[in-house]
């Protein structure tokens, strides 16, 4: 028979165990740091290096001049810039087609600038990115995501997205973006190369 200290020792760690509750269902890893990026959860927070696994309901946050590039399920890879904080907030646990329930990929974006890219050929699940400024629904396969001039905006490098604001809804070709300009998004415009090539720098691109 155990002693009584081991047996509340034991029935403590338990008790742990069951608050904790299950570990969270993984859906990619780190793949480069520049700088630090931590990984947070409620009451919990871990610094990520190369190959650190990311789970559903992990908070990505990056430092000042620092990135983050992640692998996400579903051949999906995240580019983090400086200040950044994205929440995963449900994933699938591997690449496939549009799940008959309808669910997909929702990242929830605070603060910060992204890129989002996947390979033409990948399955075409659904995908929502859920800013404060606005709701990014897409369709094609790379985009940038941030802050520039002062407000918030989105570039469309490769495929189509779809950006709805303020009861407004535009959708980006390639080579286009728009800025959210009180509230609602602007008339998609070609971005000029100098611009592109500031918004990407912010991602490490």
């Amino acid at each position: 028979m155990p002693h009584p200290i081991r047996r509340r020792g034991l029935a403590a760690a338990a008790l742990l165990l069951s608050a904790a509750g299950p570990a969270p269902r993984r859906v990619g890893e780190a793949v480069e740091i520049t700088g630090t990026a931590r990984a947070e959860r409620p009451g919990a927070s871990r610094t990520l290096a190369p190959a650190a696994p990311l789970g559903e309901g992990d908070t990505l946050v990056t430092s000042a001049e620092s990135r983050l590039l992640a692998r996400l399920a579903g051949d999906i890879e995240l580019r983090l810039g400086p200040l950044s904080r994205l929440l995963l907030d449900s994933l699938p646990a591997a690449p496939q087609a549009a799940p008959a329930d309808g669910a997909g990929t929702v990242l929830r974006r605070a603060a910060g600038s992204l890129w989002f890219s996947r390979p033409e050929t990948a399955p075409r699940a659904p995908v929502a990115i859920i800013s404060p400024a606005a709701l990014i629904g897409v369709r094609g396969t790379a985009f940038w995501a941030g802050e520039t001039e002062g407000r918030f905006s989105v570039f469309v490098a490769r495929g189509e997205a779809a950006v709805s604001a303020g009861g407004r809804l535009v959708t980006l070709p390639a080579g286009f973006g728009t800025d959210i300009i009180g509230g609602v998004p602007d008339a998609p415009l070609p971005w000029a190369a100098a611009r592109i090539a500031r918004a990407l720098a912010t991602v490490g691109l």
